[in-house]
């Protein structure tokens, strides 16, 4: 059972009921043609959320992620009554403990709408990994799907391929600005700039992750894990299969050390944070997860490489 203690620590749900949180109790069904909009929302949201399916629709990957997504419940809570790892100051959030997608009724009322609908796009893509931990795969292939759907609903609508391209050369001036700062501080022996910071508005940050995937697609990854605040816990799953690879017989046996900080397996110490990942995800988990993330890191991004250098191209 000790063994076992840091693991259903990790496991527990947030505390039900939060202050803050909108009830959805007694509510009604899903109008027709809108999926997963429960009646108990605030008729702004729900308007919001109408317009956001309609321009979703217009493109195949939104009508995808739509129906891969269709009982994904969507509910409106405000900051003040979520943790920061179930939000993680997004408007737009999927929550992995309650298995829905929170609107934060205090930050959302700001968003354009080409906000709503690329956040939309992405935390959809997460309710459809449905990771039952937090990793940097989920979040490279979320980001990874907002591109993809950005790239090919410019191709058909000229309105947004114009405030696309403007995000795109702005995110490209300024990290071209970074890497000289960066490159002449290295040359001069000193201290470096302060880190990289996400920009905060979705479109602003898609162009800026648009110009990283077109230059080369590891620098994107590279941007998406600088741009966000992980958790403690959060794991690449690259970590979580060596280690069940090297490891896989021991976990009955694993010690923890330093309160979970450490698990003992043999005479090897590793973080507790891929241990636990590694004991969630034992047996068929792992494949399960990894089926759901889809090929991301392989046909699907070369495919998005040669069609977003298409489009880069076309409007030069």
């Amino acid at each position: 059972m000790n063994a076992l203690l840091p693991l259903l620590l990790f496991l527990l749900p947030g505390r039900a009921g939060a202050q803050g949180e909108v009830s959805l109790s007694n509510e009604l069904p899903a109008s027709p043609g809108t999926i997963g909009v429960p009646r108990r929302v605030s008729r702004e949201l729900r308007e919001a959320l109408r317009q956001t399916e309609l321009e979703m629709a217009r493109v195949e990957a939104g009508r995808r992620l739509l129906a891969e997504t269709a009982e994904v419940p969507v509910v409106e809570r405000r900051l003040s009554g979520l943790s920061e790892a179930e939000v993680e100051k997004s408007p737009v959030r999927f929550s992995r403990q309650g298995g829905e997608i929170v609107v934060d009724s205090e930050l959302a009322p700001a968003l354009t709408s080409e906000e709503y609908e690329l956040l939309f796009v992405r935390e959809r893509r997460r309710a459809g990994i449905r990771s039952p931990i937090p990793t940097v795969d989920e979040e490279a292939a979320a980001h990874q799907e907002a591109l993809a759907y950005a790239v090919e609903k410019a191709a058909l609508d000229p309105a947004f391929s114009k405030k696309l391209r403007a995000a795109y050369e702005e995110g490209g001036r300024i990290y071209r600005s970074r890497a000289a700062l960066v490159d002449a501080a290295r040359r001069q022996g000193l201290a470096p700039p302060p880190p990289w910071r996400a920009p905060k508005g979705a479109l602003s940050l898609l162009g800026q992750e648009l110009y990283l995937f077109s230059e080369e697609p590891w620098r994107f990854y590279a941007g998406v894990e600088d741009g966000l605040g992980f958790s403690s816990e959060t794991v690449r799953l690259d970590e979580v299969a060596d280690l069940l690879d090297l490891r896989g017989l021991e976990f009955e046996r694993v010690e923890w050390r330093a309160g979970g900080r450490f698990g003992q397996l043999g005479d090897r110490l590793y973080p507790g944070r891929v241990v636990r990942a590694a004991l969630l995800l034992r047996g068929e988990g792992l494949p399960r997860l990894l089926e759901r993330l889809g090929p991301y890191r392989s046909v699907q991004r070369e495919e998005l490489r040669k069609r977003a250098n298409a489009w880069i191209r076309g409007g030069r």
